[in-house]
């Protein structure tokens, strides 16, 4: 489509600031217009040259990553931020702070020695990122320009002076250029591995135990440009039997949605919970107390043996897929190292496949915003079992439209629930 994501590199090492330079221009349709040495300058750069994306080193000297973010919000500048962080526990703290004050993710500054392979390692988590951002661009340019040209025949077409006066209409359905949403705000972004649109979406009512290939009166097409999608045979009994086993799945805007979905479950449930959130060794840790402080809940970091018990809550270690085993009367947690699945480890996949054949009660599955397609097999495999029931995030409340768009375009989600009311429908089905 032609649109170029215009980013700045903000870093207090000139050697770090021209790496992270060369690899974002390295990616395709990225270019970076300016560098700042702190926050400070950063601040008056972005409202100078306008970048779409701002790559923000979390500790430098005169203002701070997490300052220099915090500033642009209270600003009401939708500048979309991602943080450029080192690998240290202190960092990983300031990081999880930046993910529920607005920043859209978080890349670490790799710890190889070797420079090549340094900047391979850094390419490899920062182009995916900036491709969901610049595909995101790219389609509100599209949808401008198509908004613009559908406008002109209603224009030439109009009988009197005061009928031109009339100011254009907007299509239903166009989307403003995309901005990074501010503490508590989300909005839509599609994933960047699927370029088609999205398949319209099914609410299934409250309670409801059955679905049809065709929309409910009440459900809301995404996208009316596609038509609506067959849905699996629903699971026998799955709204109406509590369930015993609660597994969440998320990845980019993750944090700040489990958050917000923990904080309104209303206390501890009566069932284990268990998380996967795709990050790093030693992020999940700090990820872990921010969510305890944040929903009064008690989140822990997962441990090889750890319990399942009910009212527990569990968040899959950075760096090692998470899986569950029964052994005897108790669920219990089992850490690896394996290979990568759907390039993620901890993966949402791993877990839910771990539950099919470790578990024999009813679960129920949660796919909250994130890239990619984690969690749509896994969820596929429970629905063949006969075992779940599903709740993906709306389109409209996530920072990134993927994971739920890959369970939704299956006809795997029993319901699509704003990111609000995720917490509160969970509550209903587990009490």
């Amino acid at each position: 489509m032609g649109r170029t994501l215009r980013a700045m590199v903000v870093d207090d090492t000139i050697t770090y600031r021209m790496i992270v330079k060369k690899v974002a221009e390295s990616i395709p349709d990225v270019s970076v217009i300016s560098t700042a040495p702190n926050g400070q300058v950063a601040l008056s750069k972005v409202e100078s040259e306008k970048p779409d994306v701002v790559l923000l080193d979390v500790e430098m000297p005169v203002m701070d990553g997490l300052t220099t973010l915090k500033t642009l919000r209270e600003r009401n500048n939708p500048v979309t931020v991602v943080m450029v962080s080192g690998m240290s526990r202190s960092n990983a703290n300031i990081v999880v702070e930046c993910l529920n004050a607005g920043a859209m993710d978080f890349v670490t500054k790799p710890l190889e020695t070797n420079a090549d392979r340094a900047r391979e390692a850094l390419k490899g988590d920062l182009a995916p990122i900036l491709r969901e951002i610049t595909y995101n661009l790219q389609r509100a340019a599209a949808r401008e320009t198509e908004a613009k040209t559908d406008e002109e025949p209603s224009k030439k077409a109009s009988p009197s002076p005061a009928s031109a006066k009339t100011p254009p209409r907007g299509r239903p359905g166009a989307v403003a250029p995309p901005s990074m949403p501010r503490p508590g705000v989300q909005t839509p972004r599609p994933s960047a591995t699927q370029i088609t649109r999205p398949k319209p979406g099914r609410v299934t009512p409250i309670g409801s135990v059955t679905r049809s290939p065709t929309p409910t009166p009440q459900a809301k097409p995404l996208s009316p440009a596609r038509p609506p999608a067959v849905k699996a045979a629903p699971s026998a009994g799955a709204g109406k039997e509590r369930p015993e086993l609660l597994l969440i799945g998320s990845s980019t805007g993750g944090p700040a949605a489990l958050a917000r979905v923990l904080a309104k479950l209303g206390g501890p449930l009566p069932i284990p919970t268990l998380i996967v959130q795709h990050m790093p060794p030693v992020f999940t840790a700090s990820l872990a107390s921010q969510l305890s402080r944040s929903s009064g809940l008690n989140v822990q970091e997962a441990q090889e043996g750890m319990e399942a018990k009910p009212g527990s809550v569990i968040l899959a270690m950075g760096g090692k897929h998470m899986v569950i085993k029964k052994v005897g009367a108790k669920v219990l947690v089992s850490l690896n190292e394996g290979p990568k699945v759907n390039e993620c480890r901890p993966a949402v996949d791993m877990l839910f496949m771990s539950a099919l054949s470790s578990f024999k009660g009813r679960i129920l599955s949660v796919i909250l915003t994130g890239m990619g397609r984690d969690g749509a097999n896994g969820v596929d495999a429970l629905k063949r079992g006969g075992k779940t029931y599903c709740i993906t995030q709306s389109e409209k409340s996530c920072v990134v439209y993927g994971m739920p768009r890959s369970v939704e375009e299956k006809g795997l989600s029993d319901e699509a629930v704003d990111l609000d009311g995720i917490g509160e429908r969970i509550a209903d089905l587990c009490r």
